[in-house]
This record gives C-alpha cells, sequence and structure tokens, in this order.
C-alpha cells in the first residue's frame, strides 16, 4: 500500500542528478516545499542532456567535461549503482543501475557505453570524447565521431534521416533541429523536453517521447520513431513540442522544463491517445477500480509491438462512455487555455447532462470527474483530481493507482524522494518522476541544480539543517517544475504562475 512507501533518504553534499533535465530559468532562490532532507540551491548554468525521465533540456555541445558533468571516476548508464554518487548521470535506480540523466553528461575521458551519454555527444573506444561530434558531411575517421554514428564508405558523416537534423550537428536556426532547438553555438540540442523528439538522437526506446527507438543492425544510437497513429482524436503525445492544447493527447500545452511549450502529461492514468504497456495504465483500463467507467479502457499495441496506445473501446458499435479520468471536451470559459478540443464529453457518472462530468484539474486538464466526493488516502482513483485533500494519485505496489496517504509527520502532501508517482507533479519540489514511456508506474528522484552550490535556507528551516525549504551546498533546485507546489509565483520555474498552490498555467 502506499503507506509503505520508501522515506526519503538523507544526502547531503554528494551531487545526485534526477532522472530528467531542470531547466535553470527560475525566478527563486528558495524552495517552499522541498524534500525532507533540508535541501536547496541557487539555479545556476546550462541545463544537460537526454534521458528517460520527466523532464529536460539541451547540452552544452561546446563545454564537454563543464559543470554540467560530475567529473571523477563514475559508472555508466545500466552499470549497477549503489547510490547517485556512483553514476556519471547521478541517478541511481536500484532495480536498472545507472539511469541516462537530461541534466547532466558524461565528461570527457569518463567511461560511456553510447555517445547519448556524452557531452560531446561522441563515445569512442568506451570513453567520451574531449571534441563535440563531427556533424553529418563532414570529414570523418570512425564511425564514433559524428553525431549520426555513421561514418560512410565516402570518409564523411552520414546523416540518420533526411528530415531534420540530429543532435549535435551544425544548424542555421530552431527549424533545421528534430528537437526544434538550435543552441546559441549553432548546433542542435538533444533535450527541448523530458524526452528525444521524433527523429532525433536515441539510444534505447525509454529516450523517446513515442517509446520506440529504431536502431539500424550493427549501430549503438538510432532515432526516435513517430508517435503511433490511429483514432484518438490527438496527434501529439506527452513530450512532444507543441504550439496549441489542441494537438496534445492531454489537450495541455505549456511550458516544459527547457522553457518551451511541450504536452504536458496528465496525472494518474493515461488518456486516451497517450502511451500505455497494459491495459491498467489507461483511463477506465482498470476493471477493478470501482470508479466510472471502470473496464471502458484499453492498451492497444502499436505494429512495432513496443508501445501501446489508450484507446476507448466499442460498445454495441458506439464509443462506450468516457471513463473516470478520461480527457473530455470541456467548454471552454475564460480562464482555460485550450481554444478547443475534439475529445468527447459523454463522461461515466450519475449527473445529467454528461458534460458536466467534464471539469479541469488542478494542471489544467479537461477530465472525467464522476466520482461525486473526492477519495480519501488509499482509496482508488484514476487522477488527482479524485482525490481528497490535494492529494497526488499514485501507484501502490501492485501498480494500481491510489490516493497518497500524508506523511506521518505531516508536511506538504507530495511524494518524496525513491516514492511511486506518475508524473513530476506528483513529486515534492526537488525531484522529478523516472518513468518508461507509456507507464503509469515511476519513481522520484532528487534532481539538482548544474552548479551544485546550494542554496538558503527556507522560511521554516536554515541551511542544511533540514527545514521545509532546503538548506545550503545541496546542490537541489530553487523552482518547482509544472505541476508541483508552490506558495507564490517566484516559486515555479520558467515563470509559470503559482495557481492554488501548483505551478500552473490554468485558472480555477
Amino acid at each position: 500500500m502506499i503507506r509503505t512507501m520508501t522515506r526519503p533518504r538523507r544526502i547531503v553534499g554528494a551531487l545526485v542528478v534526477a532522472a530528467a533535465a531542470f531547466s535553470v530559468a527560475c525566478g527563486s532562490t528558495k524552495t517552499p516545499f522541498a524534500d525532507t532532507a533540508g535541501t536547496g540551491s541557487s539555479a545556476a548554468g546550462s541545463a544537460g542532456h537526454v534521458g528517460n525521465g520527466q523532464s529536460g533540456s539541451g547540452p552544452v555541445l561546446s563545454d564537454p567535461g563543464g559543470m554540467n558533468s560530475p567529473g571523477g571516476d563514475c559508472h555508466a548508464v545500466s552499470e549497477d549503482c549503489q547510490s547517485g554518487a556512483d553514476c556519471c548521470s547521478g541517478v541511481c535506480d536500484s532495480q536498472t543501475g545507472c539511469v541516462a540523466a537530461p541534466s547532466t553528461c558524461t565528461p570527457a575521458k569518463s567511461a560511456c557505453n553510447v555517445a547519448t551519454e556524452c557531452c560531446s555527444l561522441s563515445c569512442v573506444d568506451g570513453a567520451c570524447s574531449e571534441t563535440a561530434c563531427t556533424s553529418d558531411g563532414d570529414t570523418c575517421a570512425k564511425s564514433a565521431e559524428c553525431c549520426g554514428g555513421v561514418c560512410g564508405a565516402d570518409g564523411t558523416c552520414t546523416a540518420l534521416n533526411d528530415r531534420c537534423k540530429t543532435a549535435g550537428n551544425a544548424c542555421d536556426g530552431n527549424g533545421d533541429c528534430c528537437s526544434g532547438l538550435c543552441d546559441d553555438t549553432k548546433h542542435c540540442k538533444l533535450g527541448s523536453s523530458f524526452c528525444v523528439q521524433p527523429g532525433d538522437l536515441c539510444a534505447g526506446d525509454g529516450d523517446c517521447c513515442t517509446g520506440n527507438c529504431v536502431i539500424a543492425d550493427g549501430q549503438k544510437i538510432g532515432t526516435c520513431a513517430p508517435p503511433p497513429k490511429g483514432p484518438t482524436y490527438c496527434t501529439k503525445v506527452d513530450g512532444m513540442l507543441c504550439d496549441g492544447c489542441g494537438d496534445c493527447c492531454s489537450r495541455l500545452c505549456a511550458p516544459g522544463p527547457a522553457g518551451v511549450s511541450i504536452c504536458q502529461p496528465a496525472s494518474g492514468c493515461h488518456v486516451t491517445g497517450d502511451l500505455c504497456k497494459r491495459d491498467e495504465d489507461c483511463c477506465g483500463g482498470d476493471a477493478t477500480s470501482g470508479l466510472p467507467g471502470a473496464g471502458n479502457g484499453s492498451c492497444e499495441l502499436d505494429p512495432s509491438g513496443k508501445i501501446g496506445v489508450c484507446r476507448n473501446p466499442m460498445n454495441g458499435g458506439n464509443n462506450a462512455c468516457n471513463p473516470e479520468g478520461n480527457v473530455c471536451h470541456y467548454l471552454a470559459d475564460q480562464n482555460y487555455t485550450c481554444s478547443s478540443s475534439a475529445a468527447r464529453s459523454d463522461c461515466c457518472g450519475p449527473e445529467t447532462p454528461k458534460f458536466t462530468m467534464c471539469k479541469l484539474d488542478r494542471l489544467g486538464v479537461p477530465r472525467c470527474l464522476g466520482v461525486g466526493e473526492c477519495k480519501m488516502a488509499d482509496e482508488t482513483c484514476a487522477s488527482a483530481a479524485d482525490c481528497c485533500d490535494k492529494a497526488p494519485c499514485v501507484p501502490d505496489t501492485d501498480g494500481k493507482l491510489r490516493c497518497l496517504a500524508p506523511p506521518d509527520g505531516g508536511g506538504p502532501n507530495c511524494v518524496p524522494s525513491d516514492g511511486a508517482c506518475t508524473i513530476n507533479g506528483d513529486c515534492c519540489p526537488g525531484g522529478v518522476c523516472n518513468r518508461s514511456p507509456g507507464s503509469t508506474v515511476g519513481r522520484c528522484s532528487l534532481i539538482p541544480t548544474t552548479d551544485g552550490s546550494g542554496g538558503a535556507g527556507g522560511a521554516t528551516g536554515s541551511g542544511g539543517s533540514g527545514g521545509s525549504t532546503g538548506g545550503a551546498g545541496s546542490g537541489y533546485p530553487a523552482c518547482s517544475q509544472y505541476g508541483q507546489l508552490c506558495a507564490v509565483d517566484g516559486d515555479c520555474c520558467n515563470g509559470v504562475p503559482c495557481t492554488d498552490g501548483v505551478c500552473a498555467v490554468v485558472l480555477k
């Protein structure tokens, strides 16, 4: 049950990097609801590299071995570890080993398995190169030197696709890059989001927003596949760049950790059109939940067999009613950030007309809410909108979504380090939710600033003494990511306002 989740560890002085990147454009030097380890920092510098968590911003390709890197002897991604201090990425998963982290990159001469681990985006003979990768079409001697990982028979680097330039390549503007971001050094960034965009570099399925990394035989890196297609009333899954919320399956396009707009994930169950790995990942997919529309959701695998898409099944030739937590057609008012939504409004539940059960959650996602009274701690839920006391809706030890029980000793109702989560917003500020694409089961990890300098203590704590807002010298961030707790606007990253106690662009 949720009550048995691991309590936060006290980690002082070590650089502990989350499984996703942190944008440093923050407006505050305090963390009002930091993890109980008593940590805090002022944010500075540039954010880093690629990974499979829920936040990200791109590498400084011209600065291998710079302040984004942990330095010293460290373990490469997937190697065994005891703590984040063992890993070049700075984050350790007890089940999978060192995890790729967009907020950092492996410095020159340190161990690597694949190029996407390195600041230079070049892994030569098991070590990160001191020089940045060679752009497509330029002269090369080894495939490992090339940004695309292939040195052709003509002695020049081969492009991985003809649609856009992959990370590390020289660029003239954002439109040249698969990531949509060309940095100040005129090189394509890899991490414009918390996951890698279609067409850009990947080393595994977990790197990609679409959950599918296509790698040619004999190669170590490939490109992220396009999102699965189907009749889902949306075209972009979580993490993909967006211009407006109508294309996002979550119907929420808002600033991501790199400062550019991305399709923000909805909390709890995955909505129709978004990725999944099992029926239970989808809203209505858990037939035993006891929630309105239980059983009215399923996960349909795409042709690759790697990832699925949440669907609303047919019932007598028509779609079954829209289950609890699923995205729905919200009647827009002056405070709604999305001007239109093609989602259905036929929500399951007792109210009539059915569209009255379509309401915005705290993050700005229009969701079916037909449960009536809110759910208490440990009761089943579809999303955080179902839970009393603004509690997150997170997986228990069996992967079933339940409302989070409040901390034994009191404090903010958020998930501490090593606790179960579905999105970043579930985690206490200073953490990100490390989960594979499509899954609703993740784990919160602490996230650092890039300089690790630490920051001032908070309102109820001082320095490293364990106060509620953190301590000096720990290297934890000074702002809350989208969906995380806040007290004032300045607590949130990237200029996102503090709305009803969370960092979100929607007004209620």
